[in-house]
This record gives C-alpha cells, sequence and structure tokens, in this order.
C-alpha cells in the first residue's frame, strides 16, 4: 500500500505538540492544586478492558494514544482482539507487529468519528471518519444500516454500545474497518447488488480497486431494474461482460471529482468513445437530460462515489422522458405516482402538453394523511385527488428562475364557476407556495415541461386560506379572526372579497388614531367586514357600475367601471380574480367604510 508520509509526519508532529502542551499545562496545575479526579477517557477504558489489547497495541505504534486520550469529542468503534485475529488471519500476518504505523494509521482514524455519536442519535447512511488519506485528503465515509442492531459497512456489528467516556463513547464492534475502495463502498451497500453483479462479471473489480483516483457514477438496483424492463431480460445474468464493460466504464470518470466541483460541460469517461453531458446549472446535478445525481460524495480510499438514479448507456440516444416518466422512475414519488394514476392524470402528463408541476414527495403525503387521518391514497376519492393534483399543475413551463412574488393559475377548477383555483409564489429566498410550502429541487427538466419538487402537498384554497397565505393581507386576517367569520367565509359561499391591503388598513389605523386590530372591537369590526363581502363569484369580467349589495345588508357597494373599477368614488380596485374554492378575492387599496 502507499501512503503520503508527509501527512504521518504532520500527524506525529501535531500528537507530539498535543503532548507537550498537555505536559506543560499539568506541570501548571501542579503548581496551583492537586487535580480532581476525572472521568476515564476514551484510552483509559481501552486499556482497562483485557478484550482491547490488541487495539491499545494498535493505537500505541500508530501514534495515536495521545490524541483518544486528550480532549475532544470522538465516536469509537472499537474492534475486539478476536476482531484484530480475524484481520490478522485475512492478511496473513501473525500480529499487531507485522504492520506498520503507516499502515495502521488510516485504518485506526477509519473507526473514529469527530464528534459524539450514541448509538440512539445514529442513522441509516454515510458517516465521515477521521481517516483522509484519500485523493484531495478527504474524509471517508462508512456506511450505517440500522435495520437489524448496528451495522458498518455491512459486514462489522456494534455488538456493545454506548460505553461513555470524558472524550467521547464508545462503541464494540466484532470486525476491523478497513479504509474502502470504490469496489468495497458498492459492497458494502445493498442498494448496489446489480452494479457489483455487473463490475464482477465484467472482470472490473482489480481495476476499480487500483490506486486510481476513480469518480464512479453509481446506479441503484431501482436504476438497473429499470434498465432489465427496458431491455426485455431479467437480470445481470442475461447482459455478457462484452456488453457491460462499455456500460460500466461510461460510469466512470477519472479523479477524485467531488460535487463542489462538477460543472457544466462534457467530461471525458473510462469508456474512451462516450462523454457524459453533465448539466450542474440547476440546484442538483444531472445527466444526459434525464438522470439525477441523489447522493453525493461518498468518499473512498482511491475516490468518490455519486449515486444516480438512470443506468447511463454510452452512445445510446436518450429517449426523451416525459413527467409522467420521470416521477415513475423515482423512488419518492410512489404516492405521487399513485395518486395521479387512481385520479387517471398520468396520460395527461405523458402527453405533448407543456406543464409545470410542483411535485410532493412521500413524506409530504405522509404528512398529508396524518393531517387527514387517513393512511393511504386509498381512502381519498378520485374526484377530491383530481383537483388536489390539478391544483400543483401549471399550463405552462416556468423554470424557477421564470417565477416571480405572485398568483399562478392552476389546472384545478374546484370553484363555482369551474374557474382555475391559484396558488401563490413568493420568491424572496428561494420558491415557498402559499406560504409555508418550499420548493426543495426545482428545474427537473421534461420534454413536456419541468418539476419542481415540493415539502408539502398543496390543498385548493378557500378566499381565507388565500388571505392567510398572502403576506399583504396580515391585518386582514387578524381582524376575520377578532371578528369571528373565519368560519362564515370558509362557507361554501359563494363570496366575493373585497381585500384591503395591509397599506390600507395601517393607513384607517392613522385614521382612526388607533396602533392596530387590537384596538378595534369584533363588534366594530364585523360590519366593517361584512361590508367587503358580495354574495356570489363575481369575477372582474361580470363587474358592472351600479349599487351592488353586500353581506352588511344596511349598506351597499357604489361600483364605477368606466376607468378601471373604482369603490365608493375612491377605493381602487388593484388586483383581481384571486379564485378560491368557495369564491373570489380582489385587492383594494383603501378600506371601506359603511355608514
Amino acid at each position: 500500500m502507499k501512503f503520503k508520509n508527509n501527512k504521518f509526519s504532520l500527524g506525529v508532529l501535531f500528537l507530539f505538540t498535543l503532548l507537550a502542551f498537555t505536559v506543560a499545562c499539568s506541570d501548571d496545575d501542579d503548581k496551583k492544586m492537586q487535580p480532581e479526579p476525572m472521568e476515564q477517557t476514551i484510552v483509559d477504558i481501552a486499556v482497562g478492558n483485557a478484550d482491547f489489547s490488541i487495539l491499545v497495541d494498535a493505537l500505541s505504534k500508530a501514534g495515536l494514544v495521545d490524541a483518544l486520550n486528550g480532549t475532544g469529542s470522538f465516536t469509537v468503534f472499537a474492534p475486539t482482539n478476536a476482531a484484530f485475529q480475524n484481520l490478522f488471519t485475512a492478511l496473513g500476518v501473525t500480529g499487531i507487529e507485522d504492520l506498520s504505523a503507516e499502515v495502521l494509521t488510516p485504518i485506526l482514524l477509519y473507526h473514529v468519528i469527530g464528534s459524539e455519536v450514541k448509538s440512539t442519535q445514529l442513522s441509516n447512511g454515510y458517516v465521515e471518519t477521521l481517516s483522509a488519506f484519500t485523493p484531495g485528503d478527504h474524509a471517508i465515509k462508512l456506511l450505517v444500516d440500522l435495520e437489524s442492531g448496528v451495522q458498518i459497512n455491512g459486514m462489522s456489528n456494534v455488538t456493545s454500545a454506548d460505553i461513555m467516556a470524558s472524550n467521547g463513547v464508545i462503541h464494540i464492534i466484532d470486525e476491523v474497518l478497513l479504509p474502502p475502495t470504490v469496489v468495497d463502498i458498492a459492497i458494502a451497500n445493498p442498494s448496489f447488488t446489480h452494479l457489483v453483479a455487473a463490475v464482477v462479471k465484467a472482470d472490473l473489480v482489480n481495476a476499480l480497486m487500483a490506486d486510481g483516483p476513480f469518480t464512479v457514477f453509481a446506479p441503484t438496483d431501482a436504476a438497473f431494474e429499470a434498465l432489465f424492463t427496458e431491455l426485455g431480460v431479467t437480470g445481470i445474468e442475461d447482459l455478457s461482460a462484452e456488453t457491460l464493460t462499455p456500460i460500466l466504464l461510461y460510469h466512470v470518470v477519472s479523479g477524485n471529482v467531488r460535487a463542489a466541483d462538477v460543472s457544466t460541460g462534457m467530461v471525458p469517461t473510462l469508456n474512451t468513445e462516450a462523454e457524459l453531458d453533465i448539466n450542474a446549472d440547476g440546484s442538483g446535478v444531472m445527466i444526459n437530460g434525464s438522470t439525477n445525481v441523489i447522493v453525493t460524495d461518498v468518499q473512498g480510499k482511491n475516490g468518490v462515489v455519486h449515486v444516480i438514479d438512470k443506468v447511463l448507456l454510452p452512445n445510446a440516444e436518450e429517449e426523451p422522458q416525459s413527467i409522467a416518466d420521470i416521477a415513475g422512475a423515482n423512488e419518492d414519488f410512489t404516492s405521487l405516482v399513485a395518486a395521479l394514476s387512481k385520479a387517471d392524470l398520468v396520460e395527461t402528463l405523458d402527453s405533448e402538453g407543456t406543464f409545470t408541476v410542483f411535485a410532493p414527495t412521500n413524506a409530504a403525503f405522509e404528512a398529508l394523511f396524518t393531517d387527514l387521518g387517513i393512511t393511504s391514497i386509498d381512502e381519498v376519492s378520485a374526484e377530491a385527488l383530481t383537483q388536489i393534483l390539478l391544483y400543483h399543475v401549471l399550463t405552462t413551463k416556468k423554470m424557477s428562475t421564470d417565477l416571480t412574488t405572485g398568483y399562478l393559475e392552476t389546472l384545478s377548477t374546484d370553484s363555482p364557476d369551474a374557474d382555475p383555483v391559484v396558488l401563490r409564489a413568493d420568491v424572496d429566498g428561494g420558491v415557498m407556495l402559499n406560504k409555508e410550502t418550499s420548493v426543495t429541487t426545482a428545474d427537473i427538466e421534461a420534454f413536456n415541461g419541468v418539476i419542481h419538487i415540493i415539502d408539502k402537498v398543496l390543498l385548493p384554497p378557500n378566499v381565507v386560506d388565500i388571505a392567510i397565505a398572502d403576506s399583504t393581507f396580515e391585518h386582514l386576517v387578524a381582524a376575520v379572526v377578532k371578528a369571528d367569520l373565519a368560519g362564515t367565509l370558509s362557507g361554501d359561499g359563494p363570496f366575493t372579497i373585497f381585500a384591503p391591503t395591509d397599506a390600507a388598513f395601517e393607513a384607517l389605523f392613522t385614521e382612526l388614531g388607533v396602533s392596530g386590530i387590537d384596538d378595534l372591537s369584533a363588534e366594530t369590526l364585523t360590519p366593517i367586514l361584512l361590508y367587503h363581502v358580495v354574495s356570489g363569484n363575481v369575477r372582474a369580467a361580470a363587474v358592472t357600475t351600479g349599487m351592488v349589495p353586500t353581506l352588511n345588508d344596511s349598506n351597499s357597494l357604489d361600483i364605477d367601471t368606466s376607468s378601471g373599477v373604482v369603490i365608493n368614488e375612491d377605493t381602487n380596485v388593484i388586483a383581481t380574480d384571486v379564485q378560491g374554492t368557495n369564491g373570489v378575492i380582489h385587492a383594494i387599496d383603501k378600506v371601506l367604510l359603511p355608514e
């Protein structure tokens, strides 16, 4: 094995410096007072346990004792003597004396996380270790799997957890962990069984375990299964090594290219006859126009792995994907696809139209089910699903850069006269919809439009919901709540609301000499608010000049449409046709006061 000697020298220098500083501090402390008894450090615990004698010898030989005996916060996955004996057998050596400090150091640091992580804080996925003997000095990652206890890298089990020390925590493991190559990373992850089988069949294991460095775009098992379906085969066994080799080499780029270094352009691969078309201009990375990078920077000792959701085929014309295709290929959209299928909308989003789809994840649907007190899509009718889903769709393609703060008409017609229901976009600091739903990944392009992933399911709003979701109506919402009219205005209606903006209310507060809604009683607010509500779903095109009755039975509005829409001679309608499920809102620039 080859290691960079300068790293080892710097590490030893750091440890000696740390030791000198510790001794100096101890001498000063001794002069002042005798130290109080302290808890045991990680090293103290290891030294006191006869089953860690080989580990202690290894730490001593690698010059790491002082580091793990000092201040700091560490998590150590500690192999037992039996685990080390298994390693010696596998390596064909008799003991620690047959392994150099240069070999031991990266192995031992691969067992250490630079923070305290108890077993209850561990989660499925990759964790950075202190071992950074890699191209570019990046931290190597280990894989945690909690499906049945705690397993590391698919082969080493935590047999005893949460042994607390003054400077961290120890978890005892039954196999020594070795810093992995990119091949080892794939072998350890159960999501890559087809990829591993393909690499073995193509006889590329040794090549990809060499020094490299390599950047591997690794397709998941789901990606391979989609390929098998496309090719009409049952698995890797139906594909020859000659077929697999150029495909696999097309997934490998020379160099240790981390996510932060990926840029848009054509990138050569180890398949010298084919290049990757990388697009890093959106909020993620897309390859060849249809393959998404879904996990990045899984660092190994000879390169880095990025996980992708589709197998890349060299020199093949990528079949254009529809919005429905993209959703169907993404495991995080299974609930959305099930809903689209039940609502019979798959064909619509697979067609030649042009759409923008705000796509909720599975987690977003689960949150909706909890809110509704149901367990699945099965408990929602096709009719209700149709309007909910259409509320996530625009009839034009809008990239994230095309979105502006304001209202967007959707395909949902869940309104009194089947007019399109609107949603509210705010683009100040990211894209937010209806005030509480965030776009988490934007600009996933399809031949028939674009997908923006969102973290909450959008529900078609009534007129009260619309006001709540618009930050320019905060005073109006507070007034409606104080007057106890929210329930009334959330009813069937239909209602037409002439909605004063916050600026309009603030002008009223000044006129009345009050500081806000808090200074106005419900009895004062109720007739004022009802004076802003007309019965019916009256859109801008249907507004005519004349006196119009309101829900305040004693007062009507004086409407003039000769130049725009003016109410009571001095109040202007400044935004129209904000359509909800039970009515429509028109924004106005002054609070209307009944006589």
